[in-house]
């Protein structure tokens, strides 16, 4: 009877141990799966020790029981940036994120529309010149209002509308449109949020993110206010992943992962020759 409660505790905290390294593994392959998307953020496994506290009398005595997963931590370190040569192209330099809304044409209340926020600034105009990202979603500006650059301007009546031909962004987040030869002006700002706990957003997949209560509310503002940083056109960030120090961690972690599943079978095997007996 003894054994069998032994055998059982011991095969509780194996089994917790495997469940930590094949949760570390899904991790780390994720990470090497996304090296390649713009503004992606690594995550890092996360775990705490598990103790059986028992009391005895005026003394506690705490008993290991194994380990279990929590919630992975990203990492929100800048990627490095890669020179497109692309006037929507945007990368931000230093704290803050994109804000995206819905898609537009959609009917939504407005009380369930949720905005998310990332770091990929690939963009590109859609066919109604509305400024979007690759999926669709559009970019947001100064009062989280999408941003259309019309193809056409016409300011006069009799004048002949003149066709777009050039778009910039500064530093700043300012969206300038040049019409026909050098007729330049402002069509838009880019606003971006930034949050007190960056690591508390929600991950919801393609480089996207959602608030949640441990993120706190995103504070809005322009590029190079307070913390905010600058935009830098032309440019996007890649992926803070390290190919070779996740592959590194992927060798380590299989290693524990083997070591637990042979401590499994040891078990087991003395198991069987015990009731043998």
């Amino acid at each position: 009877m003894a054994y069998n409660l032994l055998w059982s505790l011991m095969f509780s905290i194996i089994r917790t141990g495997l469940d930590a390294a094949n949760r570390d593994l899904a991790v780390i392959s994720n990470n090497i799966a996304n090296a390649g998307t713009n503004g992606f953020k690594k995550s890092e496994a996360q775990f705490e020790d598990l103790y059986h506290s028992q009391h005895n009398n005026s003394t506690e005595k705490a008993r290991g029981m194994g380990v279990k997963t929590i919630k992975p931590r990203q990492s929100f370190a800048q990627g490095s940036l890669q020179a497109t040569n692309g006037s929507l192209d945007l990368a931000i330099m230093g704290e803050g994120f994109f804000v995206l809304g819905q898609p537009l044409g959609r009917t939504t209340a407005t009380s369930s529309i949720e905005n998310a926020f990332t770091r990929d600034g690939s963009f590109q105009l859609d066919r109604a010149g509305n400024l979007v990202n690759t999926d669709g979603l559009p970019l947001l500006g100064l009062g989280q209002t999408p941003i259309n650059i019309p193809f056409l301007l016409a300011d006069q009546e009799n004048v002949d509308p003149e066709l777009l031909s050039e778009i910039s962004v500064n530093s700043e987040g300012e969206i300038s449109a040049t019409y026909g030869l050098d007729n330049i002006i402002k069509v838009g700002q880019i606003e971006l949020a930034d949050f007190v706990n960056e690591h508390g957003l929600k991950n919801i997949g393609n480089a996207r993110f959602n608030e949640t209560p441990e993120s706190g509310t995103p504070t809005f503002g322009l590029p190079k206010e307070r913390t905010i940083g600058k935009i830098q056109a032309g440019f996007l960030e890649k992926s803070n992943t390290d190919i070779t120090d996740e592959i590194i961690l992927m060798l380590r972690t299989q290693q524990a992962f083997n070591g637990c599943g042979k401590m499994l079978q040891s078990e087991i095997d003395v198991t069987k020759k015990l009731s043998a007996r």
